[in-house]
């Protein structure tokens, strides 16, 4: 969290340092648009827990051409699960230790945008696309000498809204809200895999994906909240 707040601070120190005093001067949308074709994007906010993000956006690449295109890449500190559950779905039935849990999600996406208007606010687009994650759940089982993760690698898809608003002919303050959907995927702990078909490989006892996925909160449906500045190179 410290880590994502000091990248932002800075993004903002950077973009505040290209302000001159031209630039604080009144500027309509339509001079703030169609000379920077690439711009780059830091956003922090809500993800299935505090979320960092990165992205680039290219516009204006094609006369007439409507719509923008982004690839982004963001971090979330996530929500592991149920770390008793999950020891007795990978490991063992085994009730030591004290329970330390920790989760993290790396997620690329791919966005097409395409701008609306909505109520006053002039500067807004509509984003749609494909997603995949990775997801990395950590359990530490202390006393009781158990340690592993659990992973899963997901397709899914995705979209929302996002409106900006300027702070100079180059820099906006954005907000954006969304939406993901992921499709379930395989669940692989320690030398043990849960299919979404049912064919596992070394499953414990009785267990099955079901039971795997209710202990692991690896990404299904994610809301997604996020604040941050657009730079227009």
């Amino acid at each position: 969290m410290k880590n994502a707040v000091i990248v932002l601070l800075f993004f903002w120190i950077f973009a505040s340092g290209n302000l001159t005093a031209g630039d604080l001067s009144p500027v309509s949308h339509q001079s703030m648009q169609g000379r920077h074709i690439f711009s780059g994007e830091v956003l922090l906010g809500y993800y299935d827990g505090v979320g960092l993000h990165v992205s680039g956006t290219l516009a204006d690449f094609a006369q007439d051409f409507p719509f923008k295109v982004r690839l982004g890449l963001g971090y979330a500190w996530a929500a592991p699960g149920d770390a008793l559950l999950a020891r007795k779905v990978f490991i063992n039935n085994a009730t030591n230790g004290t329970p330390k849990k920790s989760a993290k999600i790396w997620d690329a996406r791919f966005d097409v945008l395409y701008p609306i208007k909505f109520f006053s606010l002039k500067r807004t687009m509509l984003f749609a696309g494909p997603r995949h994650s990775n997801y990395t759940a950590h359990f530490e089982y202390i006393g009781g000498a158990e340690v592993f993760d659990v992973n899963s690698n997901q397709w899914g898809l995705g979209g929302g809204i996002e409106t900006a608003f300027a702070l100079s002919p180059r820099v906006d303050m954005i907000v954006t809200a969304g939406a993901d959907y992921y499709f379930r995927s395989t669940l692989s702990g320690h030398d043990t895999y849960y299919r979404p078909n049912g064919d596992d490989l070394h499953p414990i006892d009785n267990y099955t994906y079901k039971d795997a996925d209710a202990a692991i909160n690896q990404p299904q449906t994610e809301i997604r909240l996020m604040y941050g500045l657009v730079y227009r190179f």
